[in-house]
C-alpha cells in the first residue's frame, strides 16, 4: 500500500453561483410595554439626564473635540437585547459601547448638542397613536427595549469586570482608552487630553477599523473629565499586567550529545520558512541552536535589549531557547538517541518581547508582539513565518471576549486578507495545581489566558503520553494524569463567560508533559522523566534542559506548521492551519471521556465540552503532510466574494461556491458491504477583527465575514442539494432536503464557531459514494452591515480540505489513484485552454 503521497488540489472543481440564504432572521422578542406609562417615563428620564448635564459646573479645561455633546447610558431589560442598530444613527447619535450587567445590556451613546431633540422626537412618535404603523407604535423596538436611562459617567464606559473598577478614585494606574478614530482625530484628542491634564501617555498605539487604543496613566477622577471633554471616547479598560512565564531549570544531559547532534545536522537553504519565537530571546550561540539560528535573524521590541541572556537573571531568562529547541527538533530525546543524518528545512528566528530583567514598562502588548514580529518581516520580507507565542497574561474579565492583545493578533494574521504567516499561541498554564483535585476539574476551572482567544491564531492546549517514572529518587510516585488525557497545567474555555459567539478553544492539544504525585497524594513534582528534553539557554557547560506545559505544546505545533510550509510552499497560512486541524483526532482516552459526558449531559453539550477542553484533538503530522492509498486528502484554495452591494444601507450576501468533487465512487462501492469509512471536511479562513465592545451583533460583529460548508447527504440528488443550500437554485417541486442527515460528529449547528470549521462523518462506504457535493456559503459579518464603507467589495480567501479515510489498512483498497487521474485530466485541460487563450 502506497503512503507519502502528495495531497491533491481541487481548486478547479468549483463553480460560482449568486447566493440567497434560506435562513430567516430571528425575532428579537422585545416585549410590549404600557405605551403611555413607559413612554412618558423614558421621556422624563431623558430630559432629566440632559438637565443634569447642563447644570454641571463647566470643566476647568476647555473641550478638546470640535463636536460637543452628551453621553447617555441606556439599560435594557434582563435577557432582552437592545436594538443596537437603532442606537447608532449616522446623523443623530453614535453607539459607543455595550456591556452586560446582571443579564441586562447597558449601552452608551453620544448625542451631539445639535441633535438632542432627535431622541426625544422618537419617544414622542412612540407616544402618538396617529404615528402607529402596521406593527404597532412607531419606534417600539427602541423605546420598549429601554428599562432605564441616565446621564453617563466614567463607570458607563468601563467594559472590564465591575470588580476591577478602581476603588480609590485618586489612585494612579494605567488604562486602555478606546477612542473613535476618524482621520487621526482620536489619537490627536487623546494626546491633547493627556497634555492638558499633565498625564503620562505611552507612545505605542493600536489601530483597528476606525478605532485607536492608547495607554494613559491617570486616576479615575482625572478620567472623569474625558467624558466632558472628548466626543470620541468609546471604552475604558484596565491595562494588562506584565505577562508571567514560569519555568524550572533542571538540566541532565551531557555536552557530548550536543556535539554529536551538531555534527549530524545540516540546514537545507532551499526553503524560505522560519519559526519566529516571540519570547525572551533565543541563544543562537548554543551549539545545537546555532545550526538554524543566527544573530542577524534576531530582533527585539527594544533595540537596547540584548538579543538573549546567557547568565540567569530572571526565572524566565532561557524560556525562548527552550521553545526554540522544541520548535527545531521536537522532543530531543529520540533525536539524540539516533545516529542518522538530520536535515532541517527551516530556520529559527527570535523576537524578544520580554526584557533581560524586570518587567516591561506598561505598554500595549498587542503592539509589542506584532511590532516585534513586523521587525522580522522587514528584515527578511520573502520568508514565510510561523510565529510562536507562549507568553500569556491573565484572562479577560469575561473570558473569551476579544482584548486589545488578541484583536491585534487577529489583525496581524489577517494582513488585509493576504497573510503569509501563521500565529501559534499557547492556551496558558494553571500555576496553582492542587493534587487533591482532578486535572479535568482544574483545567475546566482555569480559563484560557489572553491573547489565546484570538480567532485567527491556532491556540494550543496540552495533553500527555508521558507516564514512566524511572527516577530512583521518586520511588512510589505515580503519573498524575493518565496517558492520552489532559496535561496537568493546561487551560480550557469551558467556563468562559462569552461563549455564544466565541470560538471553541483550544484548537489543538499537543504533548505538554506530566507531573508525578506522591504516594500520600499530597505533593506534585515536575520530574525530568515526565518532561520534554530541549536546548538550554546557555552557550557552554549545561546545554540541555527540560520543559513542559502549554509552552512546550505550542513549540511542537509550531514545528509541525513549519514542516508543512516547507512541504507545500504554495499553500496559504489558512491552508496550513486547516491541515493541522484536519489531521487532529481525540485519543481513545478522550473518546472514553466523551462517552462519560454523554451519559451525564446531552450529546450536544458533551461534544461542546470536548471541544472546549481538547479542541479538535491531537494532530498527526504524517496525516497532515501526506495522503495514502487508503487516506485521501483533497485541498482547495479559493477566493469568494461574500457580499454584494444593494440599494439599502446594508450589503447583500454575495456568492456561494459549489464543488462537485472527483470521487472514488467505484473504489468505495467495491469495498466489502458494511465497511465503515470516514469523511472529514475542514474550512479555514481569516477574519478582520472589530474589537470594540458594542454587543458583537449585526454591524458590530467581531468578525468581518463568515463562511459555512454543507455536504450532500446519502441519497440526495445534485438538484435537491443545490436547492437545499441556495434559495435561488430551489426548483418548483423542491419539498425539503432528501437523504439521511445522521453520521456527523458535530453537526451544522455546533461546527459554526470561530473562523475554522471542521466535522467528521462516519458511515458505510456505499453511503459515502453519494456524498461528492460540497457548498461553501457566506453568512453575515460587520462588512455586510457597513456597505457605505465599501468593505463588501473585498474578496476573501478560504481553504477547504476534504478527506476520505478507510480505517482498515489491511483492506486492498486504492481510493487515491482514480481521483489523482481525474484531477490531472482537469488540470491538463485547463492548462491547454489557458495556452490557447
Amino acid at each position: 500500500m502506497r503512503k507519502n503521497q502528495k495531497h491533491l488540489r481541487i481548486d478547479l472543481f468549483s463553480q460560482r453561483d449568486v447566493f440567497l440564504s434560506k435562513r430567516t432572521a430571528r425575532n428579537v422578542g422585545i416585549p410590549r410595554q404600557d405605551r403611555r406609562t413607559h413612554g412618558e417615563y423614558i421621556a422624563s428620564e431623558y430630559a432629566k439626564a440632559l438637565d443634569e448635564h447642563d447644570l454641571r459646573e463647566a470643566p476647568s479645561v476647555p473641550s478638546i473635540s470640535p463636536e460637543e455633546g452628551v453621553y447617555i447610558e441606556l439599560t435594557g431589560y434582563a435577557g432582552v437585547p437592545l436594538p443596537l442598530a437603532s442606537l447608532d444613527s449616522t446623523s443623530s447619535y453614535k453607539l459607543k459601547s455595550v456591556h452586560v450587567v446582571s443579564d441586562s445590556e447597558v449601552a452608551v451613546i453620544f448625542i451631539p448638542n445639535s441633535k438632542r431633540h432627535t431622541f426625544a422626537a422618537k419617544v414622542q412618535q412612540y407616544l402618538n397613536p396617529n404615528k402607529d404603523g402596521v406593527n404597532g407604535p412607531r419606534n417600539h423596538d427602541l423605546v420598549d427595549s429601554i428599562q432605564g436611562i441616565r446621564l453617563a459617567d466614567i463607570k458607563s464606559f468601563w467594559t472590564d469586570a465591575s470588580a476591577k473598577f478602581p476603588q480609590d478614585p485618586d489612585s494612579l494606574m494605567w488604562f486602555e482608552l478606546w477612542l473613535t478614530d476618524s482621520n487621526g482625530s482620536g489619537l490627536r484628542d487623546a494626546q491633547l487630553f493627556a497634555e492638558r491634564l499633565e498625564l503620562q501617555i505611552r507612545p505605542t498605539v493600536l489601530r483597528f477599523h476606525k478605532i485607536v487604543v492608547i495607554l494613559v496613566r491617570a486616576s479615575i477622577n482625572q478620567l472623569e473629565l474625558s467624558v466632558e471633554l472628548m466626543s470620541c471616547l468609546e471604552e475604558i479598560r484596565l491595562a494588562k499586567e506584565t505577562p508571567q512565564v514560569i519555568t524550572k531549570m533542571n538540566p541532565r544531559e551531557q555536552r557530548e550529545w550536543a556535539v554529536n547532534l551538531q555534527q549530524r545536522a545540516v540546514l537545507d537553504d532551499r526553503y524560505s520558512v522560519s519559526v519566529a519565537i516571540l519570547d525572551t530571546g533565543v541563544n543562537f550561540n548554543n551549539p545545537m541552536l546555532s545550526i538554524a539560528s543566527r544573530d542577524e535573524w534576531s530582533a527585539g521590541w527594544n533595540a537596547e535589549w540584548s538579543k538573549y541572556t546567557d547568565i540567569p537573571q530572571q526565572p524566565y531568562h532561557s524560556h525562548g531557547s527552550l521553545q526554540a529547541g522544541i520548535a527545531l527538533f521536537g522532543n530531543l530525546l529520540p533525536v539524540l538517541s539516533s545516529n542518522e543524518p538530520l536535515t532541517l528545512s527551516y530556520r529559527i528566528e527570535s523576537g524578544r518581547i520580554l526584557p533581560p530583567s524586570g518587567d516591561n514598562d506598561p505598554d500595549l502588548y498587542g503592539a509589542v508582539t506584532t511590532g516585534t514580529a513586523s521587525k522580522l518581516n522587514l528584515l527578511f520580507p520573502n520568508r514565510r513565518r510561523v510565529f510562536s507565542l507562549a507568553i500569556t497574561a491573565t484572562p479577560e474579565a469575561i473570558g473569551g471576549q476579544p482584548s486589545s492583545w488578541s484583536s491585534e493578533l487577529d489583525s496581524f494574521a489577517w494582513s488585509d486578507g493576504k497573510s503569509t504567516q501563521l500565529i501559534i499561541v499557547s492556551a496558558g498554564n494553571n500555576r496553582e495545581l492542587e493534587p487533591r483535585t482532578s486535572s479535568w476539574d482544574q483545567a475546566n476551572l482555569s480559563q484560557i489566558e489572553d491573547p489565546a482567544q484570538a480567532w485567527n491564531a491556532v491556540t494550543v492546549g496540552g495533553y500527555t503520553e508521558l507516564a514512566t517514572n524511572d527516577d530512583p529518587s521518586l520511588v512510589g510516585w505515580e503519573p498524575w494524569c493518565l496517558p492520552g488525557d489532559l496535561a496537568p497545567a493546561t487551560r480550557t474555555s469551558v467556563n468562559w463567560g462569552w461563549k455564544k459567539q466565541a470560538p471553541f478553544k483550544p484548537d489543538l492539544v499537543a504533548e505538554a508533559g506530566n507531573r508525578l504525585i506522591s504516594p500520600n497524594q499530597t505533593e506534585l513534582t515536575d520530574a525530568d522523566c515526565v518532561s520534554i528534553l530541549t536546548t538550554s539557554g546557555r552557550t557552554a557547560s549545561v546545554l540541555f534542559d527540560t520543559t513542559r506545559d502549554t509552552s512546550a505544546a505550542t513549540a511542537l505545533i509550531s514545528r509541525y506548521a513549519a514542516i508543512l510550509m516547507c512541504e507545500y510552499p504554495q499553500y496559504w497560512a489558512e491552508t496550513i492551519r486547516a491541515l493541522l486541524v484536519h489531521s487532529a483526532a481525540w485519543t481513545p482516552r478522550m473518546l472514553a471521556k466523551k462517552r462519560t459526558l454523554e451519559e451525564a449531559y446531552s450529546k450536544t453539550r458533551a461534544v461542546q465540552l470536548m471541544l472546549r477542553t481538547y479542541g479538535f484533538g491531537v494532530p498527526d503530522l504524517d496525516r497532515a503532510r501526506f495522503s495514502a492509498d487508503h487516506l485521501l486528502t483533497l485541498v482547495a484554495q479559493n477566493e469568494i466574494k461574500p457580499y454584494t452591494q444593494s440599494s439599502g444601507p446594508d450589503a447583500k450576501l454575495g456568492e456561494m461556491h459549489y464543488y462537485s468533487l472527483p470521487w472514488p465512487a467505484d473504489a468505495l462501492k467495491g469495498l466489502p458491504p458494511g465497511t465503515p469509512v470516514k469523511l472529514k471536511v475542514t474550512l479555514s479562513y481569516f477574519v478582520e477583527p472589530n474589537p470594540g465592545r458594542k454587543g458583537y451583533r449585526s454591524r458590530f460583529s467581531y468578525q468581518s465575514h463568515g463562511l459555512r460548508f454543507e455536504v450532500s447527504r446519502p441519497g440526495q440528488s445534485e438538484e435537491n442539494f443545490k436547492g437545499f443550500v441556495n434559495k435561488l437554485l430551489e426548483t418548483e417541486d423542491y419539498d425539503g432536503p432528501e437523504g439521511d442527515l445522521r453520521g456527523w460528529s458535530l453537526g451544522s449547528q455546533v461546527r459554526t464557531r470561530g473562523s475554522i470549521h471542521s466535522d467528521i462523518w462516519e458511515g458505510s462506504a456505499a453511503d459515502l459514494a453519494d456524498m461528492k457535493q460540497i457548498a461553501v456559503i457566506p453568512v453575515s459579518g460587520w462588512w455586510k452591515y457597513r456597505a457605505s464603507e465599501g468593505k463588501w467589495r473585498q474578496p476573501i480567501r478560504y481553504s477547504l480540505v476534504v478527506g476520505i479515510i478507510v480505517p482498515d489498512e489491511n483492506l486492498d483498497v486504492d481510493i487515491y489513484s482514480p481521483v489523482e487521474t481525474e484531477v490531472n485530466l482537469v488540470i491538463e485541460a485547463a492548462t491547454v485552454t489557458e495556452v490557447e487563450v
